[in-house]
């Protein structure tokens, strides 16, 4: 009888034990959100928590932590509930504190820059800084890719890396140019008589003469149409604040036709998001000075200091807002011009474009019909388009005379492209 006592008392012990141990796979500890999180130093973490349940029935769950977001590291939460057979599960989340604050890298002076071929460029300075390590500017590596012999646009590469391995990289453009252009005593034998550029539209489709002989302007690099072959120049002069170049960007965009833009110095100040926008769509910006002057009143040997000027301020300020040298075409302002200014811009790098199509577009806004017909009456092979964007039949006008052109098989392009 004590035998079988006995051995009852095992069974139900065993099976006790039994259904003590089974019970811990029966808690079920569910944690919310990741099991891994990663947070920022000095991040406040609000933690998600966890849930449990035993057989249906939900169970309390304790938390016990060992964050210190103040301090970098990797820290664990468990999260435990206990059975009502005093058996407990614990699931653990990975709390990861790091630090993805980039450190800050400041350059001194421009972020583009211009010297001339055979010099260097002075470093203007840097300085760097971390939210956990302080200064750090003698970890700043800098990377020279500039070739100082040969003319072009290069790039300065300054690079810092934190205790982290928080990595941030920061570009100096240098454009390298010739040595200043100075005032030739030849310049004095080339006339210098102030001309007014004209367009002789016949209206009849054939290739123009205008203002000067096409192969005479050749000499100095100066052009009105393109080569006698079925394309479209369309450029604009800048005119004025007041314009429609928004407007005619969304034309051009939508035909997919890019246009060259002459604009003056102030007008890029006042518009920079607009010109990175307009580089950014492949459309071409010339120089079309910084004030607008009358140039061969300037392309005099006492007021060369200030044709230079005109010129290289405009240049510099185009690179200053989009990191790249300004394509090398010029319009003279107003359309007055001498042999001697195009000699001078010439030498400069620069090629002239004059214009063969065009009509008073600048001193009337005419409504859409009338500047559609006026532009249809102009078209010929190379024909240089001139506009000004603030007229608004110019715009309105514009997706029919693409789309009649393109018909009548012609393509457009940008003079920059223009070769003889």
């Amino acid at each position: 009888m004590k035998l079988k006592k006995k051995i009852v008392f095992t069974v139900l012990l065993l099976s006790l034990w039994t259904i003590w141990i089974c019970s811990y796979f029966f808690i079920k500890v569910d944690i919310k959100g990741k099991t891994v999180e990663v947070i920022n130093y000095r991040e406040n973490y609000k933690d998600e928590g966890a849930s449990a349940k035993f057989l249906g029935k939900t169970l309390k769950v304790e938390t016990i932590s060992n964050i210190n977001t103040n301090k970098i590291g990797e820290y664990s939460i468990y999260y435990k509930a206990r059975n009502i057979f005093g058996v407990s599960k614990q699931k653990k989340r990975k709390i990861i504190v790091k630090d993805k604050e980039l450190p800050e890298l400041e350059l001194k002076g421009n972020n583009s820059a211009e010297v001339l071929i055979g010099e260097k460029y002075i470093e203007e300075g840097y300085s760097a800084k971390d939210n956990l390590d302080g200064d750090i500017t003698n970890k700043v590596e800098v990377i020279d890719k500039v070739n100082y012999n040969k003319s072009g646009d290069y790039q300065i590469i300054y690079k810092v890396k934190d205790s982290s391995n928080n990595v941030v990289t920061k570009i100096r453009n240098v454009h390298v140019v010739q040595k200043l252009l100075e005032y030739d005593e030849k310049y004095e034998k080339i006339d210098n008589k102030n001309r007014k550029w004209w367009s002789n539209n016949k209206f009849d489709h054939k290739r123009v003469n205008s203002g000067a002989p096409l192969e005479e302007l050749k000499k100095y690099n100066a052009y009105f149409m393109g080569p006698d072959e079925k394309i479209i120049y369309l450029t604009y002069d800048e005119g004025s604040n007041n314009n429609y170049i928004r407007e005619i960007l969304k034309i051009l965009n939508k035909n997919n036709v890019k246009a060259t833009f002459f604009f003056c110095r102030n007008f890029m100040v006042m518009n920079k998001n607009l010109i990175k926008q307009m580089e950014k769509e492949g459309h071409s910006i010339g120089n079309h000075t910084f004030h607008h002057y009358n140039m061969p009143s300037l392309a005099t040997k006492s007021n060369f200091d200030k044709y230079l000027y005109e010129i290289r301020e405009t240049e510099n300020t185009y690179m200053e807002i989009t990191g790249k040298q300004m394509d090398k075409i010029y319009r003279e302002p107003k359309g007055e011009w001498s042999y001697r200014s195009l000699k001078i811009v010439s030498d400069l790098g620069y090629k002239t474009f004059f214009y063969s199509a065009d009509y008073l577009d600048y001193n009337e806004d005419i409504p859409k019909e009338k500047a559609l017909e006026k532009m249809m009456m102009r078209y010929h092979n190379g024909a240089i388009y001139l506009f000004h964007p603030k007229n608004k039949g110019n715009y309105e006008a514009l997706d029919d005379f693409i789309k009649n052109m393109k018909a009548l098989g012609y393509k457009f392009d940008l003079v920059r492209n223009i070769n003889y």
